[in-house]
């Protein structure tokens, strides 16, 4: 799952998250209910859900599939009936609704690289994985913030418009935002066979001495392939290693703003980029967002900062 982080600033109570609620009421309903039948239909009816909106913001919290999670659950919970060898093979898969035991020995194989036979005659430490635990995510208003990764990133290339940005004007007017939409749904078709034409990428450079001021790029990821327009900038993003937060809402990606992330922001500047050891020629970052996760009940963002250079 990944450490997840604790968040600072004004944070909603948890009752009043609706996604966090959700989150914690299919894991509590999984965890009750592993040695029942489960799927798909019965799990997203039990939390008053679409199986569709559930399986997107599981997805996005988990990093796991809704029901590769029950799956992987059941063989981490056999572990106890294997090592205590009170009951058949046959009949632990039976317990864990595999189906047959021929069923539970490919899953566990798959898991384990090991069959349950072979690891109950000798047991060796396994990575196992262990119940979903939601209170380490954490509020940002209507949404939910959380350390998503370390993650190196090869080269890239974007191009896009680039906007000098003053500080205080884009935090009352939300200026980064409103760039960000214009570009999206205005200017992004202008890029001729872009990376990717549902993903957004977002870049804000500190020129060196600024005050008050950043330059923030709305762009879409390129290359050589790719027909670029004069007016628009390319820069090439050199290989770095990243954290990597991420921000899930239940609202419309284009509701996505600093305002929005204010939670997110605070920790970053004031919690986690004083305890990391940054070596970095230029100062930046950049949100990325993919329109084909999102809809208009559901938005998610990564954010990357660079660490160091690789």
């Amino acid at each position: 799952m990944g450490r997840f982080l604790c968040l600072i600033g004004e944070m909603e109570a948890d009752l009043d998250n609706h996604l966090l609620e959700l989150i914690k009421e299919t894991t509590g309903f999984i965890e009750s209910n592993l040695l029942e039948p489960l799927n798909l239909d019965n799990i997203s009816e039990n939390v008053n859900v679409s199986k569709f909106h559930l399986l997107r913001i599981w997805k996005g919290a988990t990093f796991t599939g809704l029901m590769e999670y029950v799956r992987r659950r059941r063989i981490a919970q056999s572990l106890s009936d294997l090592i205590h060898e009170r009951n058949s093979i046959e009949f632990i898969s039976s317990k864990y609704s595999f189906g047959s035991e021929r069923t539970y020995n490919r899953v566990f194989k798959e898991e384990f690289g090991i069959t349950p036979a072979k690891w109950r005659k000798n047991p060796c430490p396994l990575e196992i994985l262990d119940r979903f635990n939601a209170n380490f995510m954490n509020c940002a208003g209507e949404g939910l913030v959380f350390l998503r990764s370390i993650t190196v990133l090869p080269a890239f290339s974007i191009a896009g418009l680039e906007y000098r940005v003053e500080v205080e004007d884009n935090a009352v007017n939300q200026t980064a935002n409103k760039l960000g939409v214009d570009f999206f749904y205005n200017h992004r078709l202008r890029v001729f066979n872009p990376v990717d034409k549902d993903v957004y990428i977002g870049l804000t450079t500190v020129p060196p001495h600024a005050e008050g001021y950043t330059f923030y790029q709305p762009s879409v990821g390129i290359d050589q392939s790719s027909i670029v327009l004069p007016d628009m900038k390319i820069r090439n993003i050199q290989p770095h290693k990243y954290g990597v937060f991420t921000y899930m809402g239940p609202h419309r990606p284009e509701e996505i703003s600093s305002k929005t992330l204010s939670g997110i922001w605070e920790y970053i500047f004031t919690t986690w980029i004083p305890n990391v050891d940054f070596n970095l020629k230029q100062k930046f970052r950049f949100e990325r967002i993919n329109y084909a996760k999102c809809s208009k009940q559901y938005s998610e963002c990564d954010l990357y900062y660079p660490i160091s250079y690789i």
